[in-house]
């Protein structure tokens, strides 16, 4: 890299990051073709030690060399302390993220696949507005060093989202579905229909429930209200400045003996799979919780030197939701999360309940206090249980509680998981004990 040996002579250590992207978005609207577009993207990003400080700086322009060296050593003047150095080791066990299916799949098999998702759903009811949104990609991502390393992988994406509404005169129910794969025939457009069928025909009655704590099923979907807290507990950096109420429990048993929790960055048939992470770390296997034991926390490079441990490949630009973005520089987030499933279908947590809430969807993810665990969230997509059954979808209703008391309680899993956002593989999760809220 050109840019890298420049680096070289200029500033006391160096990290390039080279991302370049090529997209085919698609877009319904109300169920119609809105837009094709093709989108190329090539970014740039430079870390840099000098003096002991962090510095940091991106470009979209392959001939910037210089202002980015420049831009990257005045921030590094006002950076954060470098807890690490950057490493020539190179040890990387390469994995197979890239499909030449997904990636010569033309604009025209896209809009199919988009008209596909929409037949199915307006079969079953011709009256439901659905906006979909439809894309491939195909990436490559390069790292390397003044250290020596130098790492590259090229990925390819095929993702697909749903927005749909049901309108009656006094009510509007929305929702959101998708899908991703790296693979088409890991692509599942039925499946993400039949989900899409299914809560429709939930919420075609009303049903109300009174205030009061109650069992509560989460849905794979639903189960990222607990884990924005979780995840903030099992951060290392938080450990490490001693804010996570995890911190001294390592090793001991603090969750119901039902939670497993692992992250798998290489996992086979992640949406999301990939060899390294965004700083070149391997990407491994970390046990975070078996059987509610505390085993592994999340680190990246700076927070793995500041508490003097190893990293476990979780230095990522972006997040579990939303994705990679050159323009950001590493912090600590999972790579694919995976959590243990369990015996009883979801049916069968369902029926086992004489009185509860299955939640799917809430309003704004991580209200409450997630670093202590707390939450509070209006519903957006929930179901009443009575008697065994869902008798309709709740609204005007509030959920809340602590996910360290939830969790250490009882807890059961579904039988069936699946993925969620591309980064997470999640069976339902049933609790007991959740504040249930029903607003006038």
């Amino acid at each position: 890299m050109e840019l890298l040996d420049r680096a070289r002579h200029e500033v006391d250590s160096a990290e390039v990051f080279q991302k370049i992207s090529s997209s085919v978005p698609v877009k319904f609207n109300s169920g119609k073709l809105e837009s094709v577009k093709h989108v190329d993207t090539t970014g740039v990003a430079l870390r840099v030690i000098q003096d002991g400080k962090l510095g940091f700086s991106t470009t979209t322009n392959p001939d910037g060399n210089s202002e980015l060296i420049d831009r990257a050593r005045e921030t590094a003047k006002f950076g954060e302390d470098a807890g690490f150095e950057f490493s020539g080791d190179g040890a990387v066990e390469k994995v197979d993220t890239f499909d030449r299916e997904v990636s010569e799949l033309t604009a025209k098999k896209l809009i199919n696949y988009g008209k596909e998702a929409i037949a199915k759903l307006h079969d079953f009811d011709p009256d439901l507005e659905v906006n979909l949104d439809i894309s491939r990609s195909v990436g490559k991502t390069k790292i390397g060093n003044t250290e020596g390393l130098e790492v590259e992988e090229e990925k390819t994406k095929l993702s697909l989202s749903l927005e749909v509404k049901k309108v009656a005169e006094d009510d509007i129910f929305t929702f959101h579905e998708s899908c991703s794969a790296q693979k088409t025939d890991q692509f599942d457009i039925d499946g993400v229909a039949e989900k899409a069928i299914q809560k429709v025909k939930w919420a075609e009655r009303e049903s109300e429930i009174a205030s009061g704590t109650y069992p509560v099923i989460f849905t794979p979907r639903g189960t990222l209200v607990l884990l924005v807290s979780l995840l903030s507990g099992l951060n290392g950096q938080n450990v490490f400045q001693g804010t996570s109420p995890l911190k001294g429990d390592l090793g001991n048993k603090v969750f119901s003996e039902n939670l497993s929790l692992v992250d798998y960055g290489s996992f086979e048939g992640s949406p999301s799979r990939r060899s390294f992470d965004d700083e070149g770390t391997p990407a491994g296997k970390t046990e975070l919780i078996s059987g509610g034991v505390v085993k592994n926390f999340l680190y990246d490079l700076q927070t793995a030197g500041q508490a003097d441990t190893d990293p476990t490949g979780n230095g990522v630009k972006g997040g579990l939701i939303s994705g990679s973005d050159f323009r950001s520089p590493p912090s600590i987030s999972p790579t694919t999360l995976l959590i243990s499933p369990g015996e009883k279908r979801v049916g069968k947590l369902i029926s086992d309940l004489d009185s509860g809430l299955m939640v799917d969807q809430v309003l704004g993810l991580g209200q409450g206090n997630p670093l202590s665990g707390e939450f509070s969230n209006n519903v957006s997509v929930a179901y009443r249980i009575d008697d065994g059954a869902i008798t309709g979808k709740v609204k005007n209703t509030m959920i809340a509680g602590n996910i360290y008391e939830l969790l250490a309680g009882e807890v059961e899993m579904g039988q069936e998981a699946e993925w969620v956002g591309g980064g997470l593989k999640a069976p339902a999760i049933a609790l007991e004990n959740v504040n249930v809220v029903r607003k006038s």
